[in-house]
């Protein structure tokens, strides 16, 4: 059997799969307390079942998104080795962001010896802040990780945690590469207390499986390697919406998907079950990174969401959220207020929902069930705005799909796919609002789960190959190899196809049958007195996200 988990920022639900059929599906109220919550969703859906039943777990959170938007980061410090080109200063982040004396060139060849002391007091003065946490970022570590090794080595007695550059990807962006690396390190503390919780009620429950936390582009990893990244848990609730909507519907043609929840509506696009994917990295809160990300787009506007209504009768849906509806003990009127008013929800007390209602109509002129229809109406209205010009915004920039680039094909939804709690309720009024037909998929209270549950490990690695210098640099996976003159394309895929197929292995792949695709390819003549003396040769291979083997999409799971 297989166990999923979604923490959300309002529900928590919990699927457990066997084969090709979900046997159960339970949401919970995510609480404050995390350990509780985790133990109440295990607990209610593990009931009469052995622990050795279970043969694998998959995650997904919000935590780390949520901490990002929250501005609740650990405070940090950044030792920074620059370049030629742009003061490294001029993408200062955090309370205490150091440049020390030493670089590397584009080739990775020592422009200027790294200067230990102008490190040393860097770290001193971190130190003085009351800092212990710091990331480490060359400018072109990917080409030459020495410096940034160098510097951790100095300073790793230092600090709690050294968060290092040049594993967070291959590609060459030097401030997206700052900012993913104080990410790694200021998220490191929160990510371990819920990896600490997470750990402590599976080994409770006796579940020794093995455990994977689900990544922004829609892949898996295992959940021990997963503390290496923090930054990567981000994004993982909307990438969770997606996998749910392929295991569940398959999404044919091009398809809007819309998970509806209590605080938000997480949207994305599918193209004939083929995910958009951020072709630089997704921006997480104010920080663009190179973290890898199917394209999603998160409106505060959900079940829970408060309602208002201005001076001159004009209401709104969102984007705050002010605890529970007032059926369940709340204070401010929500969109779930009205759905439970209108009879299409049964949950809390109706009969508070209905005043809600009637205030609310007393301020609109009608009755609390003309009111009740009006939200869901703006709620829907709202979603519809926003999903247009999410999908125009796609068209105004080159997007890839796992497998290529789109420049010229232009994006339009065909139908929606809508999911969430309140999933089947709303989607009539999404239907209308958007002009678009609107379909409900089984277990849609439940996709986010059923996404963890059933995606499968991917991974990513970054070929550079100097045969001037005579070495190649795989920086994701920690490789350096010597390397000839006569040194080409065809060895550099061999190689790479290797240890991405490693690295999938280490980070939890069970197999050696995983597809893979090419998504960069260049080869660049190096030039100098007028002879060629040497290639510089740029790879980048991943493999694809999907569902893993075992699941089957049956009549029965839709």
């Amino acid at each position: 059997m297989i166990l999923g988990l979604d923490v959300g920022g309002t529900q928590t639900d919990t699927v457990l799969i066997d084969g090709d059929r979900i046997l159960a599906g339970t949401k919970i109220p995510t609480g404050k307390d995390l350990l509780l919550t985790l133990r109440n969703a295990l607990e209610s859906i593990l009931t009469g079942v052995e622990p050795d039943q279970i043969e694998r777990m998959a995650f997904s959170t919000t935590l780390a998104t949520n901490a990002i938007v929250e501005d609740r980061l650990e405070p940090t410090g950044m030792i920074v080795s620059a370049g030629p080109g742009i003061d490294p200063a001029c993408f200062s982040i955090g309370p205490s962001f150091h440049v020390v004396e030493g670089c590397l060139d584009h080739q990775g060849f020592e422009a200027v010896p790294l200067s230990k002391a102008s490190v040393m007091e860097a770290a001193e003065k971190i130190r003085k802040t009351g800092i212990n946490t710091i990331g480490v970022t060359g400018k072109f570590s990917v080409r030459n990780p020495a410096h940034e090794l160098q510097i951790v080595d100095w300073v790793k007695g230092l600090f709690s945690h050294v968060a290092m550059g040049h594993t967070v990807s291959g590609g060459l962006n030097f401030p997206r590469r700052i900012f993913t690396t104080y990410l790694n390190a200021s998220l490191h503390k929160l990510y371990k207390s819920f990896f600490d919780a997470l750990t402590h009620i599976l080994d409770e429950k006796n579940l020794h499986g093995p455990r994977y936390l689900l990544k922004p582009d829609g892949g898996t990893i295992d959940l021990l390697r997963s503390m290496g990244a923090p930054a990567r848990t981000a994004q993982s609730g909307p990438a969770a919406s997606v996998m749910g909507a392929l295991a569940l519907d398959g999404c044919e043609g091009t398809t809007l998907v819309m998970d509806i929840g209590g605080t938000t509506t997480d949207m994305a696009v599918v193209l004939d079950g083929v995910p958009l994917l951020n072709p630089h990295g997704v921006k997480l809160g104010q920080y663009k990174t190179l973290i890898r990300s199917i394209v999603t787009h998160s409106l505060g506007t959900g079940g829970d969401s408060v309602i208002q209504v201005d001076d001159e009768g004009k209401m709104t849906v969102g984007p705050r959220r002010n605890g529970p509806p007032v059926a369940c003990g709340g204070v401010v009127a929500t969109p779930t207020d009205a759905m439970v008013t209108l009879g299409l929800l049964d949950v809390g007390d109706k009969s508070c929902a209905r005043s809600a209602m009637k205030d609310l109509g007393g301020a609109l002129g009608c009755e609390a069930e003309r009111a009740a229809d009006r939200v869901l109406r703006r709620m829907a209205e709202t979603i519809a705005q926003s999903a247009r010009a999410f999908v125009h915004d796609i068209n105004s920039r080159p997007v890839y799909t796992i497998h290529q680039v789109l420049n010229e094909e232009k994006i339009e939804p065909v139908s929606v796919l809508v999911m969430g709690g309140p999933a089947p309720h709303l989607a009539p009024y999404v239907e209308k609002a958007l002009g678009l037909p609107c379909r409900v998929p089984r277990y849609y209270h439940v996709a986010n789960a059923v996404g963890a549950a059933v995606a499968r490990v991917t991974a990513r690695v970054t070929l550079q190959a100097d045969t001037e210098r005579g070495s190649v640099i795989i920086p994701e996976a920690g490789e350096e190899h010597k390397i000839d003159r006569s040194f080409d394309m065809d060895q550099a895929i061999a190689l790479a196809r290797e240890s991405l197929c490693r690295r999938a292995m280490l980070i939890g792949a069970r197999d050696n049958s995983l597809e893979t695709s090419i998504t960069e390819k260049q080869i660049f003549n190096m030039i100098r007195g007028y002879r060629m003396v040497g290639q510089n040769i740029r790879l980048k291979m991943s493999i694809t996200p999907g569902l893993i083997p075992q699941w089957k999409r049956s009549k029965e799971a839709c």
